[in-house]
């Protein structure tokens, strides 16, 4: 089934909450109701109805699919960081490989969350916990840390900002074949992400 997404509301008082609807190839909604989630999970709308399984940003399996090119993010050639593995990202219009895979993990603080590469096992990561503007998003093992931490912000009716929690003034960016972070910038499409359940592909 091919899935787009579609803005419903953000319904509880957080204004961080992005909620999504899944379409169906004919373009129709799912079966939904008018329930709501933010991504911390599902609750009810005013339908009284419990958002469906494709409908919340929340801890579950995701692509992470630029806004600015419409591909998806993923694992890309090996690297090291002071000699310990890690791994570049790229982008594929396949986003079914495992390597596009990513498992968000909740945190303790609301909408912040680790993002896992399913084909690895490592992390997203800014690169050395650097906070300058240009510095490398990898993967990198996991290791507790807040350049390892995403904030997912709602940007718009469709898409989320990543936001890492070292330095949250800065969003995560598409480059032609990686990611980066810089200064947030709210016009800057590369900063826009759109987050689909791996399931709903």
């Amino acid at each position: 089934m091919l899935c787009g997404l579609a803005f419903l509301s953000a319904c509880s008082t957080s204004a961080l909450d992005v909620v999504y609807e899944v379409e169906t190839a004919m373009g129709g909604a799912a079966p939904t109701g008018m329930a709501g989630a933010g991504a911390g999970g599902a609750s009810s709308g005013a339908g009284g109805t419990d958002a469906g399984p494709c409908s919340a940003v929340g801890a579950g399996r995701y692509v992470l699919r630029s806004q600015a090119n419409g591909l998806c993010l993923g694992q890309g050639a090996p690297t090291t960081v002071f000699g310990n593995p890690g791994f570049l990202l790229d982008f594929a219009a396949d986003c079914r490989l495992p390597t596009r895979s990513w498992l968000l993990t909740a945190s303790a603080v609301p909408n912040v969350f680790s993002i896992q590469n399913e084909s690895s096992g490592f992390v997203l990561d800014v690169e050395m916990a650097a906070i300058r503007d240009g510095t490398a998003v990898i993967t990198y093992g996991e290791n507790g840390l807040d350049n390892q931490r995403f904030e997912v912000r709602a940007r718009d009716a469709f898409a989320s900002e990543l936001r890492p929690q070292h330095h949250p003034q800065s969003c995560v960016g598409a480059l032609p074949n990686g990611a980066q972070i810089a200064a947030c910038l709210a016009t800057d499409s590369a900063q826009a992400w759109l987050l689909q359940k791996s399931d709903c592909l």
